[in-house]
């Protein structure tokens, strides 16, 4: 009997005014928090929302602040690089690339032109062997130029270094990227080396596989499809003379035929 009595009164309360008022306006409490912690998350993370990136590449940086300040974009110089297409000071790559999907606030990073060259204290190569010499000078960011041979008891010793035509001393500036000359011995026991196959390389892949046979580039021509500087840098040999495998003295000159038609390689 008591136990009927006290469900009897739970009933009852369960379903008075006072119960339903409380009961509900816990309810609407409870919702109105979800609600609220939903919002927000979503406030602070953008959830579900992206935009497009635009283009920054050919504006100053200046130009490009206030294009991210309106686009809530952020933007930030990674390098700058002296040897690129546009002009001095301008915006040359961009990392997201334009039109590719962010969320607010996400920082695209940046590469400009530099305004002046990048400068480098000239090494001192001589008598240093060519394979020795091509790894300082990758370090140093110079790049092999003409290689020339002359009588010598040893093979493959810089004898000389030269920068456009002249000699160049060690401890002199010289601008980053430039191309050394080189001048190596050759005794009369050195023998010819192989022309090497660069077909499908680009411009700088074939000068290094060139230098590594001890040889250079000659002629080089691109075809009516290299427009821009940028399309020189990929195009690929599509032909070259002599042919592979054909032996030539070393110091050499091999012809490159440059093209972005990659259907055009013989």
């Amino acid at each position: 009997m008591e136990s009927q009595g006290f469900f009897k009164e739970l009933f009852h309360f369960i379903f008075s005014f006072k119960f339903l008022k409380h009961f509900t306006a816990s309810l609407l409490i409870g919702f109105m928090l979800i609600l609220s912690a939903v919002f927000l998350m979503n406030s602070f993370t953008n959830h579900g929302e992206s935009m497009s990136v635009p283009g920054f590449k050919g504006l100053t940086f200046e130009q490009a602040q206030e294009l991210a300040d309106e686009k809530n974009i952020r933007i930030e110089i990674l390098d700058s690089v002296f040897n690129a297409p546009g002009k001095r000071g301008s915006i040359v790559e961009q990392n997201p690339p334009a039109d590719f999907r962010v969320k607010e606030n996400r920082t695209v990073f940046l590469t400009t032109k530099a305004m002046k060259p990048e400068m480098v204290t000239m090494p001192n190569f001589v008598n240093s062997t060519l394979i020795q010499t091509k790894a300082d000078m990758e370090t140093y960011g110079l790049k092999v130029g003409k290689l020339t041979y002359k009588p010598w008891k040893y093979d493959n010793l810089v004898i000389e270094q030269r920068f456009k035509g002249k000699k160049i001393k060690a401890g002199e500036k010289i601008e980053k990227g430039s191309y050394v000359d080189l001048f190596l011995g050759r005794s009369g026991s050195s023998e010819n080396t192989n022309v090497p196959d660069l077909i499908g390389l680009s411009s700088d892949a074939a000068e290094m596989e060139i230098a590594e046979m001890m040889l250079n580039i000659g002629t080089t021509i691109f075809d009516q499809t290299v427009e821009t500087e940028e399309d020189s840098l990929n195009a690929k040999v599509i032909k070259q003379f002599p042919q592979k495998n054909v032996s030539i003295m070393p110091g050499s000159e091999v012809d490159i035929w440059l093209s972005l038609k990659i259907d055009s390689i013989n």
